[in-house]
């Protein structure tokens, strides 16, 4: 089984357990602790074997209020007085209450994980006709809604309550060895939803990815179970470790195979959860798209007073984490010690480099297992803060927004001086709030007195401006609207105030010289901010000052404001007044080249990449924009601004389980009470758009259709008029769950286990092509259940296709693995025919860090010698660093003919581009040079000798202003193709990380790491003169446009990253004047070139993941060199530099741009006549000399500090 969390834990878990049964535990009678118990001395722990410290073993040092032995010479940080979020001093309050259920949003459960297994919540209405009973089949005891359910006297339905009526082994229906709640589901299972809650037979959970009632994992990843485990594991059982929230219950509800999937099944999820009756819902997911669904099903919980905390995600990164970066979350992300255990660290609130930051990280939880395991630590204190509550009568109920501030207030202050000391090896903080450690380290001790004493703070909320807002001065008629509420219910009376100040940290300070609004006594029945706005902002008036911050060196806070709501409850007596707050991180920014009426918010998040067509044949082409949440817009640019292209937008099915009627294999929940009620709209719950469309005349009658395939796995296909075309939508083949009982028969065909680990679905783009050479466009569909379909116009299967790809059957001859890449085409077999190259998620070799790429012939199966090509496939070095987007070769390959000679460019993750010919020649092992890669060139050692391929990533371009020495490392994106230099060759593009950035992590502190952008001439496999290039983040999904942008003849390579800005550099590295864009959120999507308003000119739109559309003028024109016009080059996504453009030339400047030429238009050049100086800025400021970049979490730490089910 492959392990994402360190797969230490088992083997050392397994050990301690045979020392716990081989010696006496400390004397732990009285546990749970007293009131008054020292939780340093063992006799208050628990008597989990993982609970307790030795020389050898951490323990639990995260849950400590104390701090364990220091190693001999370690002197301890003077100020630091507990090692952990002290969990153990607030078990002396509450362990939890099984009446508080977390719903574990993740991969699924192992049903059989001893620590769990009486800790599955079980809806006993869906069991009220499948009761347990005890010996000799006499009813079973219990109160009120226990009644007849509590065999074992507990207090507590569970499933131990069964262990008498469903005796083992015969009632081992998941053939696990043990009494599971899977085998609850495989026993009573009977097609009723007895408790009418929309969902037949949710005896314990629901699988939203595959919509049915098992939530079981599977795939077997591990990481819901593991999530599951930190909040809900069982205590002092003799096992194990102990969870957060020990007598809190865990609802698993299934919505990936991973921690990456559609935040549509989350939101299904989150309904689910908050119907049922959860109180916490538990995310550490990074979903792939974030909607208006979703966002709907946010409110909805924070509306019925439940909790949702989120993971800010794990790269060391200021992109933001979805659905983390959204309304009515609670975002944490980890703290470490700093040593290399417990014993040998100075302190225990260093930054987790396997952790974001940024304006919104809001709270820090400690913990080794990345923001993952910080989110399921603060989701089981959440359940100790609830069951708090109810232990104390708590009433109203608390909600979302008191408890986010009780934990605000709460916290340990992480403010280490020796960390803005220059060359500290701590990340910075201060006093109060900071964008690395949020308000602090969680103390649940505290926040579980604060509901003893009463000391609930007022309920703050923002909700307009949403996170992350660009508020453009340039553009602004007025001030800007601050939306949200404030209340404060069990008080006498209270005050708020609203301010902003400059930065993603102000200090207490600068927010008392900016107020915007300030209300005092008021009425605890009065909700501010339910009729009228908190506070106006006009940002005309707000200047932007303050010192660029230590993690932004390019720049990327120079634009932003802090807006903070704070309330005051006054209770008076020995409670006095108690605090509440919240805040937004905005920007505040001009920019002239923005098209009127741009940037659009579409609702839904845009990581599909941007199209340009000419839909209505005027000669000017419209904007083609599908979203996450399933819509495609069509824009037309106006004088006034952007409108909707007659019979747009388009919206998508909605998603499987909520149709009406439904698919006819899930069923439909959309009389589930929070659809029911019309709280939350199921018609926004959307089939979405990952990648781009194919835009073309399918059917050659001269009227262009738009070909899009959704995640979920339907191809549609638009007429320019928005109607659907005829035999579509077309859905790929349904891939269920591999049946796991006993009794059940074998599958019929495919179906999802460990070792198959496919499903209905794509990422892919479609790619249209004439196969069978009738005249007509064929849609190429590669898709997640490892095959390559194609359809003709009319919808109908091409003859030989489906294709399975399977890269290394003999080795792997049971596995199954799913296709990311979106397949290039060309003919690589001189036949006439169009080929497809493509990659795909399979992992080879023993390591599982190889993967390949492979060659379909055009015919499919039809092709006498079988349908992969001879001397394919070809293997490269790729890590496995995620699921699903990040394993095998998730990375499109690229194609264009370099010095005559037809070639496929492909990359791994973490590996340098080959350039393999149709003919790649034999490798000498994995991952090894074909024979035949290109370019040829002389061997530096010896001029007699010939080298094969580019040269090796470490070694840069003259004029590059990256670190050296360092290694760029290509990643997470795709190659894109064009002649940079303008020598006549193409030249290759890639994006990623460096050594800088891996070494940097694993060597801890605050060491530098860079991001780059690299370009390799075709000719010589040398990087060009500026070659890599700086960008501020990673660059997921996307490849890169190449179009010259400035008119000089030499093309850019235009491509935006998680760090907000949109870059154009050439092969100097310089950008054209007003470059590089802020957008201020992370662009996942390619951007896309071309006129959209007729004036010959270029304009270039893209994306953000946060929904705003950007569209901005250029000076390049339609006849400039414009090679890569869009994700994939171009409309058809062929991916194939040769498919010919509408616009544009490839080859248009005098002379090649070298070295020399770099360095002499450096130089400031004459005045022209119009005015101005015809010279080219250099890439936006950057302070201090060479950029000290971003940090990552190295990616091998990445991969181990992912942690599955604890073993």
């Amino acid at each position: 089984m492959r392990t994402y969390r360190p797969s230490w834990r088992g083997g050392l878990l397994a050990a301690l357990a045979l020392a716990s049964a081989l010696s006496p535990h400390p004397a732990s009678a009285s546990w749970p602790p007293s009131p008054d118990a020292d939780m340093a001395d063992p006799a208050n722990w628990p008597n989990d074997p993982g609970y307790a410290f030795t020389d050898d073993h951490d323990g639990q040092w995260n849950y400590y209020s104390f701090l364990p032995p220091a190693a001999p010479g370690v002197v301890r940080r003077a100020d630091e007085v507990a090692s952990g979020m002290s969990i153990d001093r607030a078990w002396r309050v509450s362990i939890g209450d099984p009446r508080v259920v977390i719903a574990v949003t993740d991969s699924g459960i192992f049903w059989e994980k001893p620590d769990l297994l009486d800790k599955a919540y079980l809806n006993r209405r869906e069991l009220l006709t499948h009761k347990p009973f005890q010996t000799g089949g006499s009813p079973c005891g219990g109160d009120g809604d226990l009644a007849g359910f509590d065999c074992n006297g507990d207090g507590v339905f569970s499933v131990s309550d069964y262990a008498t009526s469903m005796p083992l082994p015969a009632s081992d229906r998941n053939a696990n060895g043990v009494l599971d709640a899977g085998d609850l589901i495989l026993a009573f299972s009977d097609g009723i939803d007895d408790d009418g809650n929309g969902y037949i037979d949710d005896i314990s959970g629901w699988d939203f990815m595959k919509n049915d009632n098992d939530p079981y994992d599977d795939t077997r990843y591990g990481h819901g179970t593991g999530e599951a485990e930190d909040s809900s594991s069982q205590a002092h059982n003799g096992i194990g470790l102990a969870g957060a929230c020990p007598r809190c219950m865990f609802l698993p509800l299934r919505v990936g195979d991973s921690f990456i999937g559609d935040v549509q099944a989350f939101g299904e999820a989150v309904v689910y959860a908050t119907d049922s009756g959860a109180k916490v819902v538990q995310c550490a997911l990074g979903t792939l798209n974030m909607t208006r669904f979703a966002q709907a099903a946010l409110d909805y919980a924070y509306e019925n007073k439940v909790l949702v905390i989120t993971s800010m995600a794990d790269e060391n990164s200021r992109h933001h984490n979805m659905p983390a970066a959204n309304n009515h979350t609670l975002p944490v992300h980890a703290i470490q010690y700093d040593g290399a255990s417990a014993r040998t660290s100075r302190s225990f609130v260093d930054f987790h480099p396997c952790s974001n930051y940024g304006g919104q990280n809001l709270l820090s939880a400690s913990g080794t297992s990345c923001s993952s395991e910080a989110t399921g630590q603060l989701s089981g204190i959440a359940g100790l803060l609830y069951s708090a509550a109810l232990q104390y009568n708590t009433v109203p109920q608390l909600s979302p927004g008191e408890a986010q501030s009780i934990f605000f207030f709460t916290t340990d202050d992480i403010d280490v001086p020796e960390s803005r000391e220059p060359g500290s090896i701590y990340r910075f903080s201060q006093a109060g709030f900071d964008q690395r450690f949020g308000y602090g380290r969680v103390n649940a001790s505290r926040a579980l007195e604060a509901i003893r004493d009463g000391r609930i703070p007022p309920s703050v909320d923002i909700v307009s401006p949403r996170w992350f807002e660009v508020l453009y001065k340039d553009r602004a008629s007025g001030p800007i609207q601050i939306r949200g509420t404030i209340s404060a219910p069990r008080a006498n009376a209270y005050d708020y105030v609203v301010e902003w100040a400059s930065g993603v940290q102000p200090l207490e300070e600068d927010f008392q010289k900016h107020v915007l609004d300030h209300r005092e006594n008021l009425d605890p029945t009065f909700i501010a901010g339910s009729a009228e706005p908190l506070a106006l902002l006009d940002v005309r008036n707000v200047t932007v000052s303050h010192p660029r911050d230590v993690d932004s060196p390019f720049g990327e806070n120079d634009h932003t404001i802090t807006v903070r709501v704070r309330a005051t409850a006054h209770y008076g007596g020995a409670v006095g007044d108690v605090q509440g707050e919240m805040r937004r991180t905005y920007y505040v920014h001009s920019d002239p080249d923005l098209a009127r009426g741009f940037p659009v918010w579409l609702g839904d998040s845009l990581e599909a990449s941007p199209k340009m067509a000419d839909l209505d044949g005027d000669g000017v082409r419209e904007l083609v924009v599908p979203t996450g949440g399933g819509a495609i817009h069509v824009l037309t640019l106006t004088k006034a601004g952007p409108v909707p292209f007659p019979g747009f937008p388009f919206q998508t099915t909605p998603i499987d389980g909520l149709t009406a009627p439904p698919a006819s294999e899930t069923p439909s929940h959309i009389t589930a009470p929070g659809y029911a009620s019309g709280k939350v709209d199921p018609n926004l719950a959307r089939e979405g758009f990952m990648n781009a469309p194919a835009i073309a005349d399918l059917d050659d009658d001269g009227r262009i259709e738009i070909v899009a395939t959704t995640f979920a796995g339907t191809i549609y296909v638009l007429e320019a008029d928005g109607s659907v075309r005829q035999g579509f939508p077309r859905r790929l083949p349904h891939i269920p769950s591999c049946p796991r009982g006993v009794d059940l028969p074998p599958p019929t065909g495919p179906c999802m286990d460990e070792d198959q680990r496919i499903t209905r679905g794509a990422f892919a783009s479609p790619v249209l092509v004439d196969l069978d050479r009738d005249g007509r466009l064929d849609i190429v569909q590669a898709a997640f259940d490892g095959k390559v379909h194609v359809f003709d116009a009319d919808a109908a299967p091409l003859p030989g296709f489906p294709v399975e790809i399977r890269i290394d059957p003999e080795n792997n001859p049971t596995k199954r693995s799913r296709i990311l890449t979106t397949p290039a085409v060309a003919d690589f077999n001189g036949d006439g025919v169009m080929d497809l190259v493509l990659g795909s998620n399979e992992r080879l070799g023993t390591s599982g860090q190889f993967g390949g790429i492979t060659v379909v012939d055009g015919r499919g199966t039809k092709a006498p010698e079988g349908p992969i090509l001879a001397g394919w496939p070809v293997s490269l070095s790729s890590f496995e660093l995620f699921p699903l987007v990040a394993e095998g070769i998730p990375n499109s390959p690229a194609i264009a003919r370099f010095e005559g000679k037809l070639a496929a460019v492909a990359h791994g993750n973490v590996s340098l581009p080959f350039v393999v010919p149709t003919e790649p020649g034999g490798q000498t092992s994995l991952g090894a040079p074909p024979a035949n890669a290109l370019p040829a060139r002389p061997d530096p050692s010896d001029p007699d000798k010939t080298i094969r391929g580019l040269e090796p990533s470490s070694i840069f371009g003259p004029l590059t202003r990256a670190s050296q020495p360092n290694t760029m490392l290509p990643l997470f994106s795709s190659p894109s193709v064009g002649d940079l230099d303008q020598d006549g060759v193409p030249d290759v593009v890639a994006s990623g990380g460096s050594l800088s950035l891996t070494q940097a992590l694993q060597g801890g502190g605050t060491g530098a790491g860079e991001h780059l952008l690299a370009v390799w001439s075709g000719k010589t496999g040398a990087m060009l003169p500026g070659s890599p290039f700086l960008l501020e983040d990673f660059t997921f999904f996307n490849n890169h446009a190449i179009a010259d942008l400035d008119g000089d003849d030499y093309p850019e390579v235009i491509t935006g990253s998680g760090g907000y800005f949109l870059h154009a550099y050439d092969a100097c590295g310089r950008e054209p004047a007003g470059f590089p864009k802020f957008t201020g959120q992370w662009i996942a999507s390619t951007a896309a070139v071309g006129d959209l308003d007729g004036d010959g000119t270029l304009e270039v739109a893209a994306g953000t993941r946060s929904g705003f559309l950007h569209v901005w003028h250029t000076r390049g024109r339609t006849d400039g060199v414009i090679a890569w016009e869009s994700y994939h080059h171009d409309n058809r996504n062929t991916g194939n530099l040769e498919t010919r453009l509408a616009q544009g030339t490839l080859l248009k400047a005098k002379a090649p741009l070298t070295a020399l030429a770099c360095e002499e238009a450096r130089l400031p050049r004459p005045l022209e006549a119009s005015g101005g100086c015809d010279c080219r800025a250099a890439g936006h400021g950057r302070e201090g000399g060479r950029a000290a970049g971003l940090f990552f979490a190295g990616l091998a730490l990445v991969l181990a500090r992912r942690r599955p089910a604890r073993s």
